[in-house]
C-alpha cells in the first residue's frame, strides 16, 4: 500500500511539470499493479524522469576555464606568409629559429632568434620555453607602427601587457617599470629592459623582468619578448640578453604568396 502511494505522488509530481516540458515523462511512467508493469520497468522509468530534471547546459557551465578568466589562444599579431611552410619549421641544434612573417600592411620579413629553449609547436605564434621549469621563455609579438615613425614605450606597453597578449590572460599586468638599454641601429634591433608584476593560473601574483627586442620592417614593429622570474633574473640575465640580442628581422624577398 505504501509502494503504491509513493508511486502516485511521483506520479503527481511529474503531472505538475506539465508547464515544464514534462508530459514525456507522465506518459513514461509505468505504475505497479498493471499488466504491462514489472519492477525493471518502474527502476527504468524513475531513472528517466530523474534525469529530465538536470538543467539543460549545465554540462558547459564552465566553458572557458575557472571563472571564464582563460583564454585558449592570446593575441600575438603574428602572421605567417606561407602557413603550411611554418607548420613545418623546426628548430636547429644550436637554437635558431627562423620564419617568414608578414606585417600589418603586407610587408613581408625575415623573422630570426636563437634560443637554448625547445621550440613550441603552435598556431598562436612563435615561441621557445623552457619546457621544464616553465619560467623561462622567448617569443614574437607583431603590432602596426606608423611608417618613419618612432619607436614609443607606451606601444610596447599596448602590444605585450593588455588583456589580449600572453600576460594578460588572468589580468592585464600592473607597476609596469620599462627603459631602453639600447637603441636600435641598421644591423641591431633596439633593447627595452622591463619589470612588471603578472598574474598566474592560480591567480597569484608573480613578479618578472624581461628583454623586449623591437625592429621595424615596413609597418610592423616586430617585438621578441625573452622573460622569466624577478628572482631568477639576476643570476640569468647574461644568457638572457644574448637571446635578445640574436632578435634579427629584414626584408623578405617578394614571391607570389604575398
Amino acid at each position: 500500500m505504501k509502494a503504491t502511494a509513493i508511486v502516485w505522488l511521483l506520479q503527481l509530481f511529474i503531472s505538475s511539470s506539465l508547464s515544464w516540458g514534462f508530459g514525456a515523462v507522465k506518459r513514461s511512467l509505468i505504475i505497479p499493479g498493471t499488466a504491462s508493469s514489472s519492477r525493471a520497468e518502474f527502476l527504468s522509468s524513475i531513472v528517466a524522469a530523474s534525469s529530465l530534471l538536470v538543467p539543460v547546459g549545465s554540462t558547459t557551465a564552465f566553458d572557458g576555464g575557472v571563472g571564464g578568466l582563460g583564454k585558449t589562444r592570446p593575441q600575438t599579431g603574428v602572421v605567417f606568409r606561407d602557413e603550411e611552410a611554418a607548420a613545418a619549421t623546426t628548430q636547429s641544434k644550436l637554437g635558431d629559429v627562423t620564419y617568414e612573417l608578414v606585417s600589418p600592411d603586407g610587408s613581408p620579413a625575415v623573422v630570426s632568434f636563437n634560443a637554448p629553449w625547445p621550440l613550441l609547436q603552435t598556431a598562436a605564434g612563435i615561441e621557445s620555453r623552457d619546457i621544464g621549469g616553465g619560467f623561462e621563455s622567448a617569443f614574437v609579438q607583431v603590432t602596426e607602427l606608423e611608417k618613419g615613425s618612432e619607436i614609443k614605450p607606451a606601444q610596447l606597453k599596448e602590444a605585450i601587457f593588455s588583456s589580449k597578449g600572453k600576460f594578460g590572460m588572468y589580468g592585464s599586468p600592473t607597476d609596469i617599470k620599462l627603459r631602453l638599454v639600447s637603441p636600435e641601429n641598421s644591423k641591431s634591433p633596439a633593447i627595452y629592459l622591463v619589470a612588471f608584476t603578472t598574474l598566474t593560473p592560480a591567480m597569484r601574483e608573480s613578479d618578472r623582468k624581461a628583454y623586449i627586442s623591437a625592429k621595424t620592417v615596413g609597418n610592423g614593429l616586430f617585438l621578441l619578448v625573452t622573460t622569466t622570474t624577478a628572482v631568477r633574473f639576476t643570476k640569468l640575465e647574461s644568457s638572457l640578453r644574448r637571446v635578445a640580442e640574436s632578435f634579427l628581422v629584414v626584408d623578405a624577398p617578394k614571391t607570389n604568396l604575398r
